[in-house]
C-alpha cells in the first residue's frame, strides 16, 4: 500500500464525510409553507422515518463525491503528481504539471461540494433532495392537516370542546351562539383560534411536547402574548359600536393568529399521533373536514390494473381468435398464441397504466392544495382525461411510429394528430378512475354485490370501447379485417377489465 494511495483515500473520506455533513445541513435547511409561514418538516413526520429520509440523501450525496473522484474524474493522478514531485523537492516542474486534466477532477469536486450546500431553485441536487422529502412524505401530512384545520367548521365539534373554552379565556369573549355564526365574521373566527388555542394547551400541560413549544420557528410565545391580547381587543370590539376599519383590521389579526395556531396544532397533532387514523380522528374532533377518499397502497391498485390489461390482453385476443376461427373466416385461422401478444400487453400497459398512474400523483398533488373541499371534482376529473389523452397518444405516436411504421424521419405533431384515435379510450378510462377515487368502497358492500357492480362495470365500459374501437379502425383494408376484428375484441376485454378493477378503498378502511 502505497503513500498515494493512502492520501488518496484520506481525500475520499474527508470528501465524502464533507459533502455528507452539507447534505445534513441542507435537508434540514427545507421548510415547508405553512399559510404564510416557513415550517421545519421534521415536526411533521416520525423521527425514525425522518433519519432514514436524511440518511438515504446524505449517503447519496457522499456516495455522488466517492464516484466522482474515484471513477468518472480520479484524483489519483492529480495526488500523484504532488507526491512525487515534493518528494524530488522540484516545485517548478509540479507546477508546470498542473495543467487542465490534473486540475478539472478538483475543479469538479468543488463544484459538487458547492452545489449540495447551495440554496437555489436552479440546484439539480436540490430537485433531489425536495424528491426524497416528498418520498418519505415528510410534508405531505402537515399541508393536509394544516388545511383541514384551516378549514374546519365549529358546529361540527363536540360541545363539551366548546365548553371547555370559556375556562381559558382572560376576558369573557366567546359566546355560545358564535360557534355557529358565518365562518368570515369576528365572532366566529374568534371562537376558532379559542378552540384551536384550547387544544394545544392541552399538548403544552405533557411533557413530552416541550422540545415543540421551545422551538422558536413555531412562536408558541408569540402566540400566547396576541392570543391574549386578542382576547381584550374582541371583548372590546362586542361592546363597541360597529367600525368598519377597526373591523378588517380585527379580521386581519385573527385570520394571521389562526394561522400560527393551526401551524403550531399540525406540528402537535402529526408530532403526537401514533398512526395516520388517530390524526384524522383528532382533525375531525376540531371539525375538521377530512377528504374521504385518501388512499393508500396506491402501488397496489397500480399493480392490479397492470394485471388487468395484461389478462384483458391475453384473454381478449384468445376470444378473438377463437371466434375468427370459428365462424368469420375458418378458411383462414388465426395461431392462438403467439409472440405478438407478449408487445400488445406491453403496449395496452404503456398506453392505459401510465396515465393512470400519473392520475394518482396528479390527485395526490391536488388535494393538497385543494381550497374547498367537496363531494366531487369534476374540473380534475375532465384535466385527467386531457392529461390520459396527450399522454397515451404520445406513446401510441413514438412506439407505433418507431416499431410497426419504421419511419425514423417523422414528423411527431402530424404522427400525433393522425394517431389521437388510440389515445380516445385511455383518456376516457383516465377519466373514469379519477371519478372512482372519489367514490370509495363500503364495507358494507356484500360480495355478490361487489360482483354485479363489476360485471356492469365491466359490459359497459366494453361496449363504450367497441363503438371507439369500431371507429378508429374504420380505415384498416379489407384484408386486414382479421386484424380489426382481434383488436375490437381486445379492447373490449382490456377497457372492460380495467372499468371493473377500479373500485377503491379509504385509508381507514
Amino acid at each position: 500500500m502505497t503513500i498515494e494511495f493512502l492520501i488518496n483515500f484520506a481525500i475520499q473520506l474527508l470528501g465524502a464525510a464533507a459533502a455528507a455533513v452539507l447534505a445534513y445541513r441542507s435537508f434540514q435547511k427545507r421548510r415547508i409553507q405553512l399559510g404564510a409561514e416557513p415550517t421545519l418538516p421534521q415536526y411533521f413526520i416520525r423521527r425514525s422515518t425522518y433519519l432514514t429520509g436524511i440518511g438515504l440523501y446524505c449517503a447519496l450525496m457522499a456516495a455522488l463525491f466517492c464516484l466522482l473522484t474515484w471513477q468518472w474524474l480520479p484524483l489519483e493522478p492529480l495526488v500523484t503528481l504532488i507526491v512525487s514531485h515534493l518528494r524530488a523537492g522540484s516545485l517548478v516542474e509540479l507546477l508546470h504539471g498542473l495543467d487542465g486534466n490534473k486540475l478539472l477532477p478538483l475543479i469538479a469536486a468543488g463544484v459538487v461540494l458547492s452545489l449540495i450546500g447551495w440554496e437555489s431553485a436552479f440546484n439539480p441536487l436540490l430537485i433531489l433532495r425536495d424528491s426524497i422529502h416528498d418520498a418519505f412524505a415528510i410534508p405531505t401530512k402537515a399541508v393536509e392537516v394544516y388545511n383541514a384545520l384551516i378549514k374546519s367548521r365549529l358546529s361540527a365539534v363536540d360541545d363539551k370542546i366548546k365548553g371547555q373554552i370559556a375556562d381559558r379565556l382572560l376576558v369573557q369573549s366567546v359566546d355560545a351562539g358564535d360557534f355557529d355564526k358565518a365562518g368570515a365574521t369576528v365572532e366566529y373566527k374568534w371562537a376558532h383560534n379559542s378552540l384551536l388555542f384550547d387544544r394545544i394547551q392541552h399538548y403544552a400541560d405533557q411533557s413530552s411536547y416541550r422540545r415543540l413549544f421551545s422551538e422558536p420557528s413555531l412562536k408558541w410565545g408569540e402566540i400566547c402574548i396576541s392570543y391574549n391580547a386578542m382576547s381584550e381587543k374582541v371583548a372590546v370590539w362586542k361592546e363597541a359600536e360597529p367600525h368598519y376599519t377597526k373591523t378588517v383590521n380585527l379580521l386581519k389579526d385573527l385570520d394571521r393568529l389562526s394561522g400560527l395556531l393551526c401551524r403550531l396544532l399540525a406540528a402537535l397533532v402529526v408530532f403526537g399521533s401514533a398512526n395516520e387514523n388517530e390524526i384524522w380522528a383528532t382533525v375531525k374532533e376540531l371539525g375538521g373536514n377530512v377528504h374521504e377518499a385518501r388512499l393508500k397502497h396506491t402501488y397496489k391498485y397500480l399493480l392490479i390494473f397492470a394485471a388487468a390489461t395484461a389478462f384483458g390482453v391475453i384473454l381478449g385476443r384468445e376470444v378473438s381468435v377463437a371466434l375468427h376461427n370459428a365462424f368469420l373466416f375458418p378458411d383462414k385461422p388465426l395461431s392462438h398464441f403467439s409472440y405478438t401478444t407478449l408487445r400488445w400487453i406491453a403496449y395496452s400497459i404503456a398506453i392505459y397504466v401510465l396515465p393512470i398512474a400519473l392520475v394518482f400523483v396528479l390527485r395526490s398533488v391536488a388535494f393538497r392544495h385543494q381550497q374547498e373541499p367537496a363531494d366531487r371534482y369534476y374540473g380534475f376529473y375532465m384535466a385527467m382525461m386531457f392529461v390520459g389523452f396527450v399522454v397515451s397518444t404520445s406513446i401510441s405516436t413514438f412506439i407505433l411510429e418507431l416499431t410497426f411504421y419504421h419511419r425514423d424521419d417523422f414528423i411527431f405533431l402530424d404522427s400525433f394528430l393522425d394517431h389521437a384515435r388510440w389515445g380516445i379510450m385511455p383518456a376516457l378510462i383516465s377519466g373514469f378512475v379519477a371519478y372512482r377515487m372519489d367514490a370509495p368502497a363500503s364495507d358494507a358492500e356484500t360480495l355478490s354485490q361487489i360482483a354485479i357492480a363489476a360485471a356492469l362495470r365491466f359490459l359497459a365500459w366494453g361496449g363504450i370501447a367497441v363503438i371507439f374501437m369500431l371507429y378508429a379502425t374504420d380505415d384498416l383494408a379489407l384484408e386486414k379485417l382479421n386484424l380489426r376484428f382481434t383488436l375490437v375484441g381486445t379492447a373490449f376485454f382490456v377497457t372492460g377489465l380495467l372499468g371493473a378493477a377500479a373500485r377503491f378503498k379509504t385509508a381507514n378502511d
